[in-house]
């Protein structure tokens, strides 16, 4: 779907939050929007692809998706973000499932899951705080 255009090279992830300079447009969507940070070794960005838009409670995206940029790219490590537009931040257990399978097929390719978010209007949730 669509690349980041401006990436910043020195900019590293090192928490949840740095990710928002890359999402914050999708916050405030009426849909869920699925988006993938791909990752160097530094833990540098370098893409972002809009892997899936859905419906206001639902984003349906095949590993297969998620993966092809990380896969083009050579990343060594994606992080995969969606956005809730109902405001609620704890995962629904399709969330979970689709976190699982992210990160099975993750390790088959070798490209690590850092992490996945749900980001709201106002808040952020990573899954490997939680899981």
């Amino acid at each position: 779907m669509e690349m980041l255009r401006e990436i910043d090279e020195d900019y590293q992830i090192t928490a949840p939050e740095d990710c928002l300079k890359y999402v914050e447009e999708f916050r405030n969507e009426d849909r869920e929007y699925l988006v993938v940070l791909g990752l160097d070794t530094r833990k540098k960005v370098t893409f972002r692809y809009i892997a899936s838009v859905g419906t206001l409670d639902a984003s349906i995206s095949h590993p297969r998706e998620i993966f092809k940029k990380a896969i083009i790219n050579s990343s060594d490590m994606i992080i995969v973000v969606h956005n809730h537009p109902s405001g609620g931040i704890d995962p629904s257990d399709e969330d979970i499932d689709m976190h699982r399978r992210i990160e099975e097929c993750g390790k088959m390719l070798e490209i690590r899951l850092l992490d996945a978010l749900i980001v709201t209007k106002g808040d952020i949730k990573s899954f490997k705080e939680r899981l």
